[in-house]
């Protein structure tokens, strides 16, 4: 057997659904293998661990990196790689913002993003609370980070906002698109819940942000206020953020 920890989390309400999905769509993509899959679970914060049967699992467990990533193990990293991960216990603390990239072996490690450097990178001498409020880095959001220090010694990972995530906040506060963004979810649960609620025509664009994170952007003459209140109760317990171009710019000015 082999087992396979993702780098894609599964969590929130409907984090059963996820992976009864899941399940089904490996199945499907392994069905002409000599693969079983005898368990799909999640660890404490959700990556999603898959366990393996077969001839050809080494195989397979290569298709799962490429299709959802796999955790680095901390002597894998080095300064100057760029890493995946999802923004975690935003608030915890008042001097930088941590992002899990997955490492858990040999142990549990998050990287921090100190607080000025989150300054310099998005131009705001303001509290952490601010900063993320501003640009709504909140909680399951994916990033991309790029490490700046890898104490072997120490055990503790230092980063930045990669240009790619930089670029993506900078696009959307330029853009005059206000945004959902629905952390935790499939693409078929979002679309059922705004046919459901009649609002499939006021969104422009889905984006994909994560495996199970999207951004659902408004048309022009839609705000994303009044489709958080109609689909709210159809994904209740989901996490649901707005991204406001205008609060963002706001912010912005009232920071300098």
């Amino acid at each position: 057997m082999i087992r396979v920890t993702l780098q894609a989390r599964a969590y929130g309400p409907y984090r059963k659904w996820l992976l009864r999905t899941l399940k089904t769509d490996l199945e499907r993509t392994f069905a002409d293998l000599d693969v079983d899959i005898v368990g799909l679970d999640t660890e404490m914060r959700g990556h999603v661990i898959v366990d393996m049967e077969g001839e050809d699992v080494e195989f397979a467990a290569n298709v799962l990196g490429l299709e959802y990533g796999t955790v680095p193990s901390f002597d894998q990293l080095s300064t100057g790689f760029c890493a995946r991960g999802y923004i975690v216990e935003v608030g915890r603390v008042g001097y930088g913002l941590y992002v899990d990239i997955g490492v858990i072996e040999p142990a549990r490690v998050d990287a921090l993003i100190p607080l000025h450097k989150l300054r310099f990178q998005l131009a705001m001498e303001r509290s952490l609370r601010y900063i993320a409020r501003t640009w709504v880095l909140a909680d399951h959001l994916p990033v991309e980070v790029k490490l700046t220090d890898v104490n072997r010694t120490n055990q503790t990972i230092e980063a930045e906002l990669s240009e790619e995530t930089l670029a993506r906040l900078r696009r959307w506060a330029e853009d005059d698109h206000e945004r959902l963004l629905v952390l935790g979810v499939t693409r078929k649960i979002i679309d059922r819940a705004l046919y459901e609620t009649g609002h499939t025509s006021d969104i422009y664009e889905v984006e994909s942000l994560g495996v199970y994170e999207y951004a659902l952007v408004c048309k022009r003459s839609t705000r994303a206020s009044g489709i958080l209140a109609a689909i709210g109760p159809a994904l209740r317990g989901v996490p649901i953020h707005l991204f406001i171009p205008n609060e963002v710019k706001a912010n912005l000015d009232g920071a300098t």
